[in-house]
C-alpha cells in the first residue's frame, strides 16, 4: 500500500430532504493500492459515503478530493471526466438484462466515447478486445454472447466488475457487492475484487456486512454508526467488544466461509 492519498474526505455531511442526517462530519483518507472496507449497520451511512465520493450524491457540507482535486461540487464535463477514473459496482448489478454480456461490459466505456457511435453500438475493435480481456479476468469470457439475465447472480456481479474495469479505474467503489449472493458465491466474488486490487493495482473501497469477509480481504477497516466513524484500524483489531459497539449488544456475528 502506498502512502499517497487517492481520496481525501473532510468533515463530510449529508442531510437528505427528509431530514435524515446520513453523514455527520466524516473525515478519512483512502490510500493508493489499499483495500479499504467500510462496515456498519444498514442505515449507518456506508452507501451515502460511497455515493458522495463519486458524486452520485451531492454533499451538504465538507469536501471530497480525488487525486488532490476538490470534486465536491463539480458538474457537467468536469464531473464526467473524474468519473471515468472511478468505477462503481452495486449490490443489484445494474445490468441491462436483455443485452448480452459483452454489450453490458462495453457500456463501461461510454464515458470515453462520443455519444452517437456508442448509442449505435459502433465500438472499435480494440474496445471489444479489452472487454473480452476483462471478462477473462473475472472468469466468464465464454458467456460473452449470452443474455445477461440468463446468468446466475454471481456471474452477473462478475459482469459488473468487468464493466467497471473498462474505465481502467484508479479507484473502484463496491457497495455491498455480495449482499444478494449466497455465502459460497460471496467468497468467490470477493476473490475477484482482491485480484483487481493486488494484480491490477486498483484501489478498492468496499462496503460489507460480514466480518469474516472483512478479516479475509481488507487491508484496513472503517466502521460507521449513525453517520459517524466509530472505528478505524486493522481487521484483526475488531474483537468482540468492538463488534458489539459497532453493531449493538444484541448482535451476533455470522461467519461466511
Amino acid at each position: 500500500m502506498s502512502s499517497n492519498v487517492i481520496v481525501e474526505v473532510r468533515n463530510l455531511h449529508k442531510v437528505y430532504p427528509s431530514g435524515t442526517h446520513a453523514l455527520k462530519g466524516v473525515s478519512l483518507n483512502v490510500y493508493e493500492g489499499e483495500f479499504l472496507v467500510v462496515i456498519g449497520l444498514s442505515g449507518s451511512g456506508k452507501t451515502t459515503l460511497l455515493k458522495c465520493i463519486n458524486r452520485l450524491e451531492e454533499p451538504t457540507a465538507g469536501t471530497v478530493k480525488f487525486l488532490g482535486k476538490d470534486i465536491t461540487h463539480i458538474k457537467g464535463k468536469e464531473l464526467r471526466e473524474v468519473r471515468t477514473h472511478i468505477g462503481m459496482v452495486f449490490q443489484q448489478f445494474n445490468l441491462i438484462k436483455r443485452m448480452n454480456v459483452l454489450s453490458n461490459v462495453l457500456a463501461g466505456k461510454l464515458g470515453y466515447m462520443k455519444t452517437l457511435p456508442s448509442i449505435m453500438g459502433n465500438f472499435p475493435p480494440q474496445c471489444i478486445q479489452e472487454a473480452m480481456k476483462n471478462l477473462d479476468i473475472v472468469g466468464i469470457k465464454e458467456y460473452a454472447y449470452e443474455r445477461a439475465d440468463k446468468l446466475s447472480g454471481g456471474q452477473q456481479q462478475r459482469v459488473a466488475i468487468a464493466r467497471s474495469l473498462m474505465q481502467s479505474p484508479k479507484l473502484l467503489l463496491a457497495d455491498e457487492p455480495v449482499a444478494s449472493l449466497d455465502p459460497a458465491t460471496s467468497n468467490s466474488i470477493m476473490q475477484y475484487f482482491e485480484k483487481v486490487n493486488k494484480e491490477l493495482g486498483v484501489t478498492v473501497v468496499c462496503n460489507l456486512h460480514f466480518l469474516s469477509l472483512v478479516r479475509r480481504y481488507a487491508t484496513r477497516v472503517i466502521a460507521l454508526k449513525s453517520g459517524e466513524i466509530v472505528f478505524e484500524g486493522l481487521p484483526h483489531e475488531i474483537d468482540e467488544a468492538w463488534f458489539k459497539k459497532i453493531y449493538g449488544e444484541e448482535a451476533e456475528e455470522v461467519e461466511i466461509r
